[in-house]
């Protein structure tokens, strides 16, 4: 990646979190700061990283991605529309009654490759949807983007168990955090994990941490993504936190991101 690369993969997060802070006005919802946050980890991977075909959905050696982060669903339905997975028309019914994008992910939604599941479900659905891939001879990766709390519920640290030593392979953990990670870091290295830190904001960083998976000790790894910025947190705190966000603050927010 060049610098030109990394300025065009800022503009696309730019406009994908735009299109989030609309989202939020028209369906009257709040709480949006875990959506911003994450939108350069999701540009990064869908526009990067991952192998993906919005034109060919069914291609079976694309990458599957699972979302365990509830809070970051609009967020990856941004992305998607922008990817072209569909029309980014349908970002403004987001959550209507009816509407293609409900408050959390549906697999008969394009782009989507598995729903959301709770209290740490995520990562034992990703290997799941591995050990299917790998049973049917298929070579493709499983990315399974997870909030830093969720690895602390029990489902996770079972799955977490059961396989970091001789699991599936083709899972790519990535657990995001708003912090520093070391509450994280040190609970994935206690099961087993190599653990690679990546500043979840600088594409550069990202790289750097994605490409050298593959390099250093073969064992089970996972990247803990950085996402805290000054001007998130800003933008974040423009209309009270949780409350309903109104059109007269959704332009105060965007003149914030811009």
């Amino acid at each position: 990646m060049n610098e030109i690369r990394r300025d065009e993969l800022g503009k696309t997060a730019l406009e994908v979190r735009k299109d989030v802070v609309r989202m939020f006005g028209v369906a009257g919802a709040g709480g949006f700061s875990k959506a911003l946050g994450i939108v350069d980890v999701l540009v990064y991977l869908y526009w990067e990283y991952m192998k993906v075909f919005p034109c060919e959905r069914g291609r079976p050696e694309r990458d599957r991605f699972v979302l365990g982060k509830g809070a970051a669903v609009p967020a990856l339905y941004a992305c998607l529309a922008r990817r072209g997975f569909f029309r980014r028309d349908e970002l403004w019914n987001y959550s209507r009654l009816g509407a293609m994008l409900q408050g959390y992910p549906d697999i008969r939604t394009p782009g989507i490759d598995a729903p959301w599941e709770p209290y740490g479900g995520a990562i034992a659905l990703a290997f799941g949807i591995s050990m299917s891939l790998r049973m049917e001879g298929v070579a493709a990766r499983v990315f399974c983007l997870m909030d830093e709390d969720e690895i602390f519920y029990g489902e996770a640290l079972e799955s977490l168990v059961v396989y970091s030593s001789d699991g599936p392979g083709g899972v790519v953990l990535i657990v995001d955090s708003d912090s520093d990670g070391k509450r994280a870091a040190h609970c994935l290295e206690g099961l087993g994990r190599r653990v690679l830190f990546a500043d979840g904001h600088d594409f550069f960083s990202m790289e750097a941490v994605f490409e050298g998976l593959n390099r250093g000790p073969q064992t089970p790894a996972a990247v803990i993504t950085l996402t805290e910025s000054e001007n998130l947190k800003q933008a974040s705190s423009a209309p009270e936190y949780g409350a309903p966000l109104s059109m007269d603050e959704v332009e105060s927010v965007l003149s914030i991101l811009k």
